[in-house]
């Protein structure tokens, strides 16, 4: 990784002890660019992880260029900082205890409850093999680990992953072999408990999951380690349990993202907001792409030091010509979008401003990479309204090739205002191999293509700074980008709110003309079920969905504002 020749805090007073003249108009440069992303991705920050001391050195960074060019703070109390609420983690508790067999089992090196599990006691004295506990639906074939077996009340041994396709050359495990699968299949036949063994060629640990994204089931759910297996003296293929007895308990811990917010006001109280997420990854989490095995840090330079380096950049140029503005602008830094957009979610229903006076949304995230991409500079949600698709379609650049597409939901900060019916724009330079990568660092960066983009966007400021006519808001169609399906053969063609902590799942948004639009589904509608399959977060969603093929019809339950609501879905 490159290291830098000034430190964070020399870096800071440099940075953000520096004034300009209202007389003139800050220029953006590569170098006042790469100086703001040498900061953000610098080792010290260990990643900008949302709830961790980089977060917050990143926050006290960005506020101090806000405050250094007097921007109005607009976070909570009058300041610049919005704090969200969110679940962090889900640890351990104090009570955990395993006994198997009358052996007592060790935390963690030999046993572990997984996240799914309820805090609950528990005395099995009859443990039953279920071997990889699949049971297929008829139209998938003939396959059932449960046949002739009585569960009802009692714990179920269960194999993870699936059997040998050399074996079962014919039937494809694909839909059942997850652990989600595995786990609703046991409770819905009967099973109290449930205890998995990983199979002797597979790596015995458990894949990380995002734990605000889990509802936790009403009965005891332990991964039953190889080690533990080791110390009974038990086959670790097939393993005789006679008694299970213990405890599991797991407690979610909560912490605090903030947003930093800094408003400049025009001649109008309407708003356009610009905002870039400016957390990243960390060490590493569930959602990172590395595969050593030594822990690194994930400076995220293009993920989104880029985009946080440009509105700061931004700020400064409009807090330098702020007397000509008409409409005011609120430059906003998002953390938690890597978790499920805590930040842009959480200002998008709680603004700091008069919601119903903004006028467009515009989002910076990940922008650069200009120079490496065959698409140059993309901007999504030109077709959120009528006036930014007239706009784009006359405007050209000898020196940038734009590529403009219509749809305004992603995986980004611009969905929150896009569900919010806000007009957006998202500016994105593109996808590349060190995507969420401990090698997305600072020798990648284009600055030049940053400045590039950052033009594109005055320029784009600058024109609806001074149109006077009304942006109203467009729903927009599915795009190809939308269309991620992975092993999935249907669509339900909804937005999972990521962050909810309900029972079932809760649709952020609704796609226009896909299945759920079709059959009624609304905005903030939470489904609890889909056919014969209860949902309980966005896990046993996904299992559901994969049951289903093109053409079925599905009764789906929501939950609308407390009252039950029945809808008919046509998978597409």
């Amino acid at each position: 990784m490159r290291r830098q020749l000034f430190t964070i805090a020399v870096t800071l007073t440099i940075l953000t002890g520096a004034t300009f003249a209202s007389e003139t108009i800050y220029k953006i440069t590569p170098d006042s660019v790469e100086k703001h992303i040498a900061v953000l991705a610098h080792d010290s920050l260990e990643g900008r992880q949302v709830g961790e001391i980089g977060e917050w050195k990143a926050a006290q960074y960005i506020k101090g260029i806000f405050q250094s060019i007097e921007l109005e703070p607009k976070g909570d109390d009058s300041t610049y900082l919005q704090s969200c609420n969110f679940i962090k983690r889900i640890d351990l508790g104090a009570k955990n205890r395993l006994t198997v067999n009358g052996v007592e089992l060790e935390i963690e090196e030999e046993f572990l409850p997984m996240l799914q599990s309820a805090s609950t006691s528990f005395d099995f004295s009859e443990v039953v093999w279920v071997d990889y506990g699949i049971k297929m639906e008829e139209d998938d074939g003939a396959y059932d680990d449960y046949e002739n077996k009585d569960i009802e009340g009692k714990a179920v041994l269960v194999k993870r992953f699936a059997p040998s396709s050399e074996d079962n050359p014919h039937i494809d495990f694909e839909k059942y072999e997850s652990l989600t699968n595995k786990i609703n299949t046991a409770i819905k036949l009967g099973a109290a408990g449930i205890f998995f063994i990983t199979p002797e060629n597979e790596n015995d640990t458990l894949m990380a999951v995002g734990p605000a994204r889990i509802n936790p089931k009403d009965i005891p759910i332990v991964l039953l380690r190889r080690k533990g297996l080791q110390k009974l003296g038990l086959d670790l293929n097939k393993p005789l349990i006679t008694s299970a007895t213990g405890e599991t308990e797991l407690v979610k811990t909560r912490d605090t993202a903030y947003n930093v917010v800094g408003y400049i006001p025009g001649n109008t109280n309407s708003t356009i907001i610009i905002g870039a997420h400016y957390d990243h990854l960390g060490w590493g989490s569930s959602a990172s792409h590395y595969t050593g095995k030594e822990p690194m840090i994930h400076n995220g330079a293009d993920d989104n030091g880029s985009g946080t380096a440009a509105i700061l950049e931004l700020a400064r140029h409009y807090a330098s010509r702020s007397e000509q503005l008409n409409y005011s602008v609120l430059f906003i830094a998002f953390s938690g979008e890597e978790e499920g957009l805590i930040g842009s979610k959480h200002f998008a229903s709680h603004m700091t401003i008069d919601s119903s006076k903004v006028r467009m949304m515009i989002n910076l995230d990940m922008i650069g990479r200009m120079r490496e991409q065959d698409n140059g500079l993309v901007v999504f949600g030109v077709g959120t309204c009528a006036a930014f698709k007239n706009y784009f379609d006359s405007l050209s650049y000898d020196d940038i090739k734009l590529t403009v597409i219509e749809g305004g939901i992603g995986p980004s900060d611009h969905t929150a205002f896009y569900n919010r019916k806000i007009p957006v724009m998202f500016f994105f330079t593109g996808a590349h191999e060190d995507y969420h990568k401990p090698s997305d660092d600072i020798d990648k960066i284009d600055f030049n293509g940053i400045v590039q983009v950052s033009h594109v966007v005055t320029d784009a400021i600058d024109y609806f700074d001074s149109f006077t006519g009304e942006l109203a808001f467009q729903r927009t169609k599915d795009e190809k980008s939308s269309r991620r399906r992975g092993r999935y053969s249907v669509t339900f063609g909804i937005m999972p709110d990521y962050v909810y902590e309900g029972v079932g799942l809760r649709a952020d948004g609704v796609i226009p003309d896909r299945p759920g639009d079709k059959a009624g589904m609304l905005d903030g509608d939470v489904v609890v079920k889909m056919g014969k399959y209860e949902i309980g977060d966005i896990y046993d969603y996904m299992d559901a969905l994969g049951k289903f093929r093109k053409g079925d019809t599905c009764a789906v339950l929501v939950d609308r504002n407390g009252e039950q609501v029945n809808l008919q879905v046509i998978f597409e």
